[in-house]
Parts: C-alpha cells; sequence; structure tokens
C-alpha cells in the first residue's frame, strides 16, 4: 500500500556556481583569520528545545572563545521563513548560518544564488548524498525520530513494544505522548510511515481508541516523560539528551532519519567566523561524539558510528525525508490528513516551553 508521496519525490537537485577548493587550513588558521572580523557569529538552528543545541554552544565557546557565538534555536519552518523576510526587505538574509531541518530550502537558496560554497577539510569524507557537489550546502548530522523512548522507573524495558502496530493493544491506553505530525515535517513523514505500513486504519485507532495526549514540540513530550508529570510513559516522538530516568528502544519495522543540512549566506559580513564554525562541526572529533552518542549519527564515511552505518539499516533510508520534503503539495496533503482528525496543535511555541 503507498500513499501520496512515500515513494515520489526528485533528490535534492545541484545547480551551477561557484565551486571552490577544499579549504585546507587547520582550525587555528581559520580562527586566527576569524578573529580580524567583528560581531557576533549569527547562526539559527532548527529545533524545538534549546537544549538541543546546548552542548555545541558550550563546547564551540570553549574551542573558539574570541569568536563570540550567538547560535539561535527555533522550529525549521519558522526560520526560514524569517530569512527569507529579511531578504525580501534589504536584500540581507539576516544570518551567517542557517542549519535546518526544511532540506528544500537549500535547493531553493542555492539556485537563487543566496548560499556561499565552501568545502571544509573533511570534504571528501562527507557522503555524497547529503552535500551539494559545488559546495553550496552539506549536511552535519543525522537526526533520527521513531524510537520508542520511554520512562524506565515507571515502565519495565521488556513492555516495551518492538512495531509501531503494537501501539494499538489496549494496554497503551493513555500511556502515549507524541507531538502533533501536523507541526513538524519530520513527525509528519513518520506518521506517514507507519501509515504506508499499517494502513490508515493504524491512524484511526490510534487516534479514537488510545487516549493519546499531543503536544506541540519534541522538547516538550520528552519533558513530560522525564518528569513524569503525566499518565503517559512512552512515545515514539523524542529523543534522549542526558536524562538518566529514560531509556529508548529501536523499532524492527520503520523509522525516520534525516540529513539536517547547514549553509552560510552569500551575505554574511563575517565569512571566515563562517567557515571556522562549518569546518569545527565537520571536524573528526565533532563527528566522533556524534557518532558515539545514542541519537545522532556521522555524515563522513571515514568515522566509526558505534550505531553502525547508517546507509546499511534497512529500518530507515536516510535520503528519503530529503525526497520527500521537497514536494510541499505531498507534505501538505498529509498535514491536513491528520490535522482533520486530531484538529489543530495547541500550545504556544514549544522552544518558549520546552527544556
Amino acid at each position: 500500500m503507498l500513499f501520496p508521496g512515500i515513494a515520489l519525490g526528485a533528490a535534492l537537485n545541484s545547480f551551477p556556481g561557484a565551486n571552490p577548493p577544499i579549504d585546507t587550513r587547520s582550525l587555528d588558521e581559520i580562527y586566527r583569520a576569524a578573529q580580524k572580523e567583528t560581531g557576533e557569529l549569527l547562526v539559527f538552528w532548527g529545533g524545538d528545545s534549546l537544549d538541543q543545541a546546548a552542548g555545541t554552544i558550550q563546547a564551540f565557546n570553549a574551542r573558539f572563545p574570541k569568536v563570540k557565538l550567538n547560535l539561535q534555536v527555533e522550529l525549521s519552518k519558522y526560520i526560514d521563513s524569517r530569512i527569507d523576510r529579511q531578504y525580501q526587505k534589504n536584500q540581507h538574509d539576516g544570518a551567517d548560518i542557517a542549519i535546518l531541518q526544511q532540506l528544500n530550502d537549500f535547493d531553493r537558496w542555492n539556485r537563487e544564488g543566496r548560499l556561499l560554497p565552501y568545502k571544509p577539510a573533511s570534504w571528501n569524507n562527507i557522503y555524497p548524498d547529503v552535500k551539494d557537489p559545488n559546495g553550496g550546502f552539506l549536511s552535519i548530522l543525522f537526526y533520527q525520530f521513531g524510537q520508542f523512548v520511554y520512562n524506565k522507573d515507571r515502565l519495565h524495558a521488556d513492555a516495551v513494544p518492538s512495531t509501531f502496530e503494537e501501539l494499538l493493544q489496549p494496554r497503551w491506553k493513555n500511556k502515549l505522548i507524541l507531538a502533533y505530525p501536523n507541526d513538524d515535517d519530520a513527525i509528519n513523514y513518520l506518521f506517514t510511515l507507519a501509515i504506508n505500513k499499517y494502513g490508515w486504519q493504524w491512524f484511526e485507532k490510534l487516534v479514537a481508541d488510545q487516549g493519546v495526549q499531543w503536544r506541540r514540540g519534541t522538547g516538550a513530550v520528552l519533558e513530560y516523560l522525564t518528569t513524569g508529570n503525566t499518565s503517559a510513559v512512552l512515545s515514539f516522538t523524542t529523543n534522549i539528551i542526558d536524562q538518566t530516568n529514560l531509556a529508548a528502544k529501536a523499532p524492527t519495522d520503520t523509522r525516520l532519519a534525516w540529513p539536517q543540512t547547514a549553509a552560510i549566506f552569500k551575505t554574511t559580513p563575517r565569512p571566515e567566523s563562517s567557515k571556522l564554525f562549518m569546518s569545527w562541526i565537520m571536524d573528526t572529533e565533532f563527528q566522533q561524539s556524534l557518532a558515539n552518542s545514542s541519537v545522532l549519527y556521522t555524515t563522513r564515511m571515514d568515522i566509526n558510528d558505534t550505531k553502525g552505518n547508517i546507509f546499511r539499516d534497512a529500518t530507515v533510508p536516510p535520503t528519503q525525508f530529503s525526497k520527500w520534503i521537497v514536494n510541499r503539495e505531498v507534505v501538505e496533503w498529509w498535514r491536513f490528513q491528520y490535522e482533520s482528525s486530531i484538529g489543530l496543535p495547541q500550545g504556544v511555541d514549544p522552544v518558549l516551553i520546552g527544556p
């Protein structure tokens, strides 16, 4: 059974333009050049919780204290709107770097000539599928959703389900807390994968029978699971950051991964600081920390990931989301399918209420 957009969509295109050489400078050399620039390095980071970028901010500040980083977390769908509105107003993108879930934006910005092509020293080790061959943009990590995250103080590991189909069992009534699929494109797509596998009857029974607690933002879901301030004990729409009372189990049927993508805007007044950030985040030390984590995957081919090679995991095709999200007509079709069943997302911007 196939529904709109599941197996369709064009791959991210590459557009003609400058094709810079690989930057072979060391991080220290780029750092020295960056110190000659003034002002804050402004990075827009797509997410729904400030905690999702806290470790990155701390690590960069510790390594490069003389380059002031202003990293702002906001939903990707709001960041790209702010950037485009600013550009329409004064032909300036309003940020030095954008790192977003909205992969379709980079394709468009590249076509419009708004990106500053850049190839960090690790360029040849980045998976070809997740970078523009001319250096317009690259993916810094693979993020995922779909693991069964649970409060281990309230749910024994043996009781955690292995498939999405099991969530319809009576024992999960009033025990599930999920992010709205019509509020986040990644969660939207995750639900399409489950529906593609188990049919609309799966979603309809989930909504009608299971007493799901819907929340705005994956960070808000994480907060509720962590504090135990809810009857729910299980979710598949969030990830553990550093919570010690939570655990996760990978499903055996399907889950979602996507390449979180980054680019430097051509209008940046701080090109060296921007190149420093991009080079640092693709450097071996940072990428190895991703490979060692329980949730994030490296986008470098030369680093062994403790979770295995994401391109060899049959449950999580890592570039399929990239193809789906560029077809906005299909994305909106799915969004309204969910909205007609569970209503509009209720609550304020999750960045304001998340951890």
